[in-house]
């Protein structure tokens, strides 16, 4: 049996994901991993992280990148415990060979996992060092909490709807590409400028923005998606695109006034109740957040951001998203 065919059928639970790295010195107070080592930007893309070396840099991003702070809740939505045996209760089949909770989280190296059921933790565990105090790397999921921002930003009046254009919020991208593209366009990853995801290529459009990020100038993201050239008419065809939720950051950023933490926490992150601080990458020092990645949250309030949504998106009977 190979492992390709297990790994084909990720499960959401997962917290595995790719991470970018620089050594910086700084260490947060009081953090339990906060003296461990990191590994590099360049180790990451091109896959020379040891196991142990990429857990510790995943639970460390906050040493990477300059970060926005989003403070905790004053008062923390509890989170109750109503108990199974999942691993009893769990298994699946792929091709010919049937596996169980521990097959995936020991092949698949998961390093924490929870699940609710009508809000109640059923399940929880942590692996590889990992605590409930541990704050771990979003990476992608990152981009559904800036969207999930825009639905905030609609009801509170700062965008008037998904048909706006994302120059109106935008300057840096007019006369670009993005001239004529919507926000719901961008909301699908359907703007039709020309994009190269491709994490191994050092000469993709993804690795440009990583370099902008890198270079930590403020506007130089911006500066890589305004080069681009359009491929297709606009809300015509899907290309997933980490720098077209860097632009989403931008909108949201331009629309309401604020940095994104902040907004974050004032709809979110604090009147919902989150119990831990958590922090978000920013393209320059004091600048925007990177609306694609890097926000580092601990695992209880990544279930708690889940559950929101499950109550629909409203918070003590008041509804913060459309």
């Amino acid at each position: 049996m190979t492992h390709s065919a297990l790994y084909r059928t990720r499960i959401l639970l997962t917290l595995g994901s790719l991470c970018l790295a620089l050594p910086v010195t700084l260490h947060a107070e009081g953090y339990p991993h906060a003296d461990e080592p990191i590994g590099t930007v360049e180790d990451v893309y091109n896959g020379h992280l040891t196991p142990d070396l990429a857990v510790s840099t995943f639970r460390n991003i906050d040493r990477l990148f300059p970060t926005r702070t989003i403070p905790a809740s004053d008062s923390p939505k509890a989170l109750s415990d109503a108990l199974v045996d999942l691993p009893g209760m769990v298994s699946y089949q792929v091709d010919d060979a049937t596996y169980d909770l521990y097959d995936f989280l020991s092949l698949d190296n998961v390093a924490g996992m929870i699940v609710l059921k009508d809000g109640e933790v059923v399940y929880e565990t942590y692996q590889r060092g990992n605590t409930p105090d541990t704050r771990w790397m979003s990476m992608s999921v990152a981009k559904s909490i800036t969207s999930t921002l825009v639905g905030a930003a609609i009801v509170d009046g700062y965008i008037n709807g998904l048909e706006d254009m994302v120059t109106d919020y935008v300057p840096a991208l007019a006369d670009s590409a993005y001239d004529g593209v919507s926000i719901r366009d961008i909301l699908l990853m359907a703007s039709g400028v020309e994009w190269n995801e491709t994490y191994t290529d050092p000469k993709s459009d993804r690795r440009d923005l990583l370099r902008a990020q890198i270079e930590q100038r403020p506007g130089s993201a911006m500066e890589v998606m305004a080069a681009l050239p359009r491929a297709h008419d606009p809300g015509t065809h899907h290309t997933y695109s980490t720098g077209e939720t860097q632009v989403l950051g931008e909108v949201v950023h331009g629309a309401v006034g604020m940095p994104l933490a902040d907004y974050l926490a004032e709809k979110i992150w604090q009147p919902y109740g989150m119990e831990a601080d958590a922090n978000w990458w920013l393209d320059s020092l004091d600048g925007v957040e990177i609306g694609g990645s890097g926000l580092s949250a601990t695992l209880r309030d990544f279930a708690r951001f889940g559950q929101f949504f499950l109550e629909g998106g409203e918070i003590d009977g008041n509804p913060i998203l459309p």
